[in-house]
């Protein structure tokens, strides 16, 4: 049987750890610019009674959008089997759950891109798996156990496999 796979060597809650303090640091970073913007305007006691509600309106969203953005991660491990010609993805689901995917050749589409982290600003390797027969997809990229080096070897692997999708 000829496979390749890789695995992430992190354990459930170092993942949920890790999930969890993207949002926390982008909530402080966007606290810390709001707050140095007006502070030669307002006093402290004011900032926190006044400003800070009407901050969240904005700050939350944009959050929970960048929450979502890094929650794509949860991918355990990847491996594709050359005799079935089958790619099976072990993830955990939004509640951390372990769940097992399985697509098909046919089936799988994909795109790679390579992009810059919102604040953190390092370079982030993220592939798009579709399944074309459940209509579901699958985003990982390098974060939370993930190393770059890796993601980008996994990248290379499936455009041996097969070529994916160009977007522009």
């Amino acid at each position: 049987m000829n496979t390749i796979r890789y695995t992430n060597q992190k354990k459930r809650w170092e993942v949920i750890l890790r999930y969890f303090i993207y949002p926390i640091i982008c909530i402080l970073i966007v606290e810390i610019i709001a707050m140095l913007s007006v502070i030669d305007h307002l006093t402290l006691k004011q900032i926190i009674l006044y400003a800070m509600p009407k901050m969240l309106e904005y700050i939350v969203p944009s959050v929970i959008s960048l929450t979502f953005w890094y929650g794509g991660n949860r991918v355990i491990s990847i491996e594709y089997d050359y005799d079935n010609k089958v790619l099976s993805l072990w993830h955990y689901n939004w509640l951390f759950c372990r769940r097992e995917k399985h697509i098909f050749l046919k089936d799988l589409s994909y795109r790679i891109y390579h992009i810059r982290a919102p604040f953190l600003l390092h370079r982030v390797t993220l592939i798009q798996i579709n399944d074309k027969k459940s209509k579901r997809t699958l985003i990982f990229a390098s974060g939370l156990g993930w190393k770059r080096k890796q993601v980008d070897e996994i990248a290379d692997k499936l455009k041996e496999i097969k070529e994916p999708i160009i977007c522009l």
